[in-house]
């Protein structure tokens, strides 16, 4: 089992370098490490071909840097890396990210330890005090498989959990035959993670048998950097600039229930970041005005005054 990590970079200057340093210490290491350059304006490249030369070096059998001549978004970055990548297992790697020691090692035993397809990782941001998972709150999601590694067995419904993250700070792990013809949507920038990883759980469960090749590495072995010009942190002038998230529209008319719990729990988050980040009044009753149809499909209430209108 070999493993290959895709890191997307676009302006990350100050962070590669440490990004692939982390690779480096791996007690494992990888066997291919792919960079995509996503038409940077800055030194990160270069640095990124300096930090890959030591990876190469330090014994990484696959080395890549590879350029892109237009800005396309993280999406279009991590598809073209994941369409490079020679693994059986696949891993992605954000540019301002950085893995634990033996977050490589970890990854290959338990999945090859038991057979998992997909391996959603802990991770924290020990600067805001953000971390994942909380297994007090998810103990009714899982079944307990060794220490610190539990089971999913029912994965689908818990994407919709409120504690439960399968792609925020790219803490997913899979065998790369399981990702099939599924790709991230390009052009996207909310909660297009998420809606990738669903679909790839979706298509493992329906494939699967009776014991559900999900797991949960209940540790905290990638170290999440939250910076302050995040879209999390943004805010917004128009409302126009807060798209929809794709599982909206990609389950709109689906009967399904985890699809729909799914689309509830990212709707009123959407709801939520908006109401919250607009600046004012006429601004927020736009975007209640533009998607409001959309998101009482899903059950969310709306805003007390858009509810009496």
């Amino acid at each position: 089992m070999s493993l290959s990590v895709v890191i997307p970079l676009y302006n990350k200057e100050d962070y590669i370098e440490e990004a692939l340093a982390s690779l480096a210490r791996q007690t494992h290491l990888p066997h291919e490490v792919i960079v995509v350059d996503d038409a940077s304006t800055d030194d990160g490249a270069a640095r990124a071909e300096s930090g890959l030369r030591r990876l190469a070096q330090r014994g990484v059998a696959r080395t890549e840097l590879l350029r892109l001549p237009v800005n396309g978004g993280p999406s279009a970055a991590r598809n073209r890396g994941l369409e490079r990548a020679a693994g059986t297992v696949l891993a992605f790697l954000d540019a301002d990210d950085r893995w634990r020691d033996d977050c490589c090692s970890e990854i290959l035993r338990c999945m090859q330890g038991h057979a998992l397809e997909l391996l959603v990782l802990g991770f924290d941001a020990p600067s805001h005090g953000d971390y994942f998972p909380d297994m007090d709150a998810l103990r009714d999601e899982v079944v307990p498989l060794e220490g610190a590694l539990h089971r999913l067995p029912r994965v689908t419904a818990s994407a919709s959990h409120l504690d439960f993250f399968m792609g925020r700070a790219s803490n997913v792990a899979v065998r790369r035959g399981a990702i099939g013809e599924e790709r991230f949507v390009e052009g996207r920038h909310v909660n297009e993670n998420i809606d990738f990883w669903y679909r790839v759980a979706k298509s493992i469960v329906k494939g699967g048998g009776a014991t559900v090749p999900v797991g949960l590495l209940a540790e905290p072995v990638i170290r999440y950097r939250i910076l302050p010009d995040s879209l999390s942190h943004r805010r917004c002038q128009d409302w126009r600039q807060l798209q929809i998230p794709p599982s909206l529209e990609r389950f709109r008319h689906s009967d399904d229930a985890d699809d729909r719990r799914l689309c509830r729990t990212l709707g009123r988050r959407w709801l939520t970041f908006a109401m919250e980040s607009l600046p004012d009044q006429a601004q927020r009753d736009a975007f209640c005005g533009a998607h409001g149809a959309l998101l009482t499909h899903f059950d969310i209430d709306l805003p007390l005054l858009w509810r009496a209108a």
